[in-house]
């Protein structure tokens, strides 16, 4: 959260830096995924995800981060936008959702998964109760999805329907 010069919350200021971000890497989805990707705020102010394909099989969620390098263990991101994702999924069978998170050396991009493990028996992501801001100025509780970051992959990498670990 930007703080102000006299130290309470910039939540005017933090919005537009996720703005920006959106502007930023709305091409390069377009790109990656081969199609038009349109953001959600042209017609949802409040939609959990970010962007959404034209044909609404593909939901996007970016997530800032570029204050930070990418050598965490986890990713995290909020875990109603998963609830959110797979009551969409159960309406459409088609619909695949991606978290994308922009860090200051890279980008990474997880598909979300139907399921919590690989076929190997590891596991995607945990989810854990944290105290965070929220946007609002000031600390809630809320629950969050950990990714492993070595259940991700370089957005350089990614080759949309490529199926991702």
């Amino acid at each position: 959260m930007a703080r102000s010069i006299s130290g309470k919350p910039n939540l005017k200021r933090d919005l537009q830096i996720g703005k920006n971000a959106e502007k930023e890497i709305h091409p390069l989805l377009e790109n990656i995924f081969n199609q038009k990707i349109i953001p959600t705020d042209t017609f949802d102010e409040f939609c959990n995800f970010d962007f959404i394909s034209e044909d609404k099989n593909i939901w996007i969620e970016h997530k800032n981060r570029t204050n930070y390098n990418s050598n965490f263990n986890t990713y995290f991101f909020d875990l109603v936008k998963l609830e959110k994702f797979r009551n969409i999924k159960y309406h459409n069978k088609n619909v695949k959702g991606y978290i994308i998170w922009s860090f200051k050396d890279c980008r990474k991009i997880w598909k979300i998964t139907d399921t919590n493990k690989d076929k190997d028996g590891f596991y995607y992501y945990y989810i854990q109760r944290q105290n965070r801001d929220r946007g609002k100025g000031y600390k809630q509780i809320t629950d969050v999805v950990n990714v492993f970051n070595d259940k991700t992959q370089n957005i350089n990498d990614f080759k949309f329907n490529q199926k991702l670990k």
